[in-house]
């Protein structure tokens, strides 16, 4: 999809010339359609389809830093962007279970069964309530996302055997079954709520700084329970404790001592943003460190 947009051509208005363009069936390119909004990757405004910054930089074949998604950093960012959703007119969308375990669900193990419960809490006033089939599918979708696929034996298909490339970030992982009081077994899902040493610095700037200008463009400061707990803020997003955070932050302001100042008293931690970088210039730090 991104090459297509990058090449001038919208596979997305018109399905039929998305399936030839992308070779993907007619539900698939609806599919890709949200997804790749959602995804950060593509935005649609006055019906046009165009490539967001992120994509501009990282992900086109002609001089992105990593078109074929080889970088950890490049996928911690996908999954930051699937949790922060994107601005569909004057509404906010983002994928509910993205939403939900980033930003609501504070446990660290789940069952289907409670994701589902809460779920259809969560959405039982809209106009047209969805059903537990579809609440399941969603649920399984993210999952699915993170956690490796199981052989099936004989009954495996080749797309079974395809893992999402977020399953590197070993967030979310099987941790064996739980047995209802009716006697059904389900799976557990534990999250990884350990330091994350695979997501940089840079990586930890770039998030941190995004979500501060839409979350707090106002503010000069903020504490460490802020970074840590906000709705939508790195702590919850990655599911970093706050011992972890709080390092990163000490980082910051050593290695960018102009950009922040850490706030350091007995009744508060938190750091002073002295200057704004701009999200892109952010975005390209994080690869030409590594580069």
């Amino acid at each position: 999809a991104v090459a297509a947009i990058e090449a001038g051509i919208d596979p997305f208005s018109d399905p039929r010339k998305g399936m030839s363009t992308l070779g993907l069936g007619k539900n698939m390119v609806e599919s890709l359609a949200f997804w790749v909004q959602a995804a950060g990757v593509a935005v649609k405004n006055g019906g046009v389809v165009s490539l967001t910054d992120f994509s501009k930089t990282v992900l086109v074949c002609s001089g992105g830093f990593d078109p074929f998604l080889e970088n950890l950093q490049t996928l911690w960012i996908l999954h930051w962007n699937l949790c922060q959703g994107w601005r569909d007119g004057a509404g906010l969308k983002r994928p509910y279970a993205w939403h939900f375990f980033s930003s609501v669900f504070q446990d660290d193990e789940i069952i289907a069964s409670e994701a589902i419960d809460h779920f259809a809490g969560s959405i039982a006033l809209l106009p047209k309530p969805l059903s537990a089939v579809t609440l399941r599918q969603h649920f399984d979708i993210f999952m699915r996302t993170y956690v490796p696929g199981e052989s099936t034996g004989s009954r495996s298909t080749p797309e079974d055997s395809l893992d999402s490339p977020l399953t590197a970030l070993a967030l979310v992982k099987r941790c064996g079954e739980k047995k209802l009081p009716h006697g059904k077994r389900e799976t557990v899902y534990r999250f990884n709520s350990a330091p994350k040493p695979s997501i940089s610095d840079y990586t930890f700037r770039y998030c941190l700084s995004e979500w501060w200008d839409r979350a707090y463009p106002n503010e000069m400061r903020l504490t460490l329970r802020d970074i840590s707990f906000s709705e939508g803020g790195p702590g919850r997003v990655f599911r970093l404790p706050e011992a972890d955070i709080h390092r990163r932050l000490i980082a910051l302001t050593n290695t960018h001592p102009k950009e922040w100042a850490l706030i350091e008293s007995q009744n508060q931690r938190g750091i002073q943003r002295s200057s704004r970088r701009d999200s892109n210039s952010l975005l390209k730090s994080i690869y030409n460190r590594l580069s």
